[in-house]
């Protein structure tokens, strides 16, 4: 019996028909005597194709918190003179604290900061007169360093009605001096 060379790499099914192929043509038996070899036989083998499949990220979503700040609002600044009286840094606070005092039902603080030169020689009569007032509600203008400040009062009273009021309070030593305030609405 012939020996066949290996081929390595080639698949068996190849070698199987190289063998047959060639064993044909030899008198070893099973062929015809006298018969010539049959001609070269090429057996290619194809290999198989290898697919790698990589997979495209998915991409990545960064959010980014925003923060908001807000804004407080401007700080009154109050200092003390000679005596233990308050003194406002701006007739503006002055008259938003006087308001803020009222809405608080602290009287003798507002009567204290300008509401005897505004409200009357009476302190009972003036306290009488916010009976009824729930909140107040203040809007105001003025030119910096002026002690002259317009103001728009909104009370609101028990009822839930809201009156309305405007006019200009004249500010001095961190004290009101002066009113001249009507009802609008």
């Amino acid at each position: 019996m012939r020996q066949l060379p290996v081929v390595a790499g080639v698949p068996v099914v190849a070698a199987v028909l190289l063998a047959t192929a060639v064993g044909c043509g030899s008198n070893g038996g099973g062929g015809q005597a006298g018969a010539s070899p049959p001609g070269a036989v090429t057996v290619t083998a194809t290999p198989t194709p290898t697919v790698t499949v990589t997979p495209t990220p998915t991409p990545t979503v960064t959010v980014t918190p925003q923060t908001v700040t807000a804004t407080p609002n401007p700080t009154v600044t109050v200092t003390t003179a000679k005596g233990g009286n308050p003194t406002l840094t701006s007739a503006i606070a002055v008259v938003q604290q006087y308001y803020e005092d009222i809405s608080n039902h602290d009287y003798a603080a507002a009567w204290a900061l300008g509401g005897r030169n505004i409200g009357g020689s009476d302190y009972n009569g003036w306290v009488k007169g916010y009976a009824t007032t729930a909140s107040i509600y203040l809007g105001t203008t003025s030119t910096f360093g002026s002690n002259q400040v317009r103001a728009v009062i909104y009370a609101v009273q028990t009822d839930g009605s809201t009156k309305t009021y405007e006019g200009t309070y004249t500010v001095s030593g961190g004290v009101l001096v002066s009113a001249s305030i009507q009802q609008t609405g």
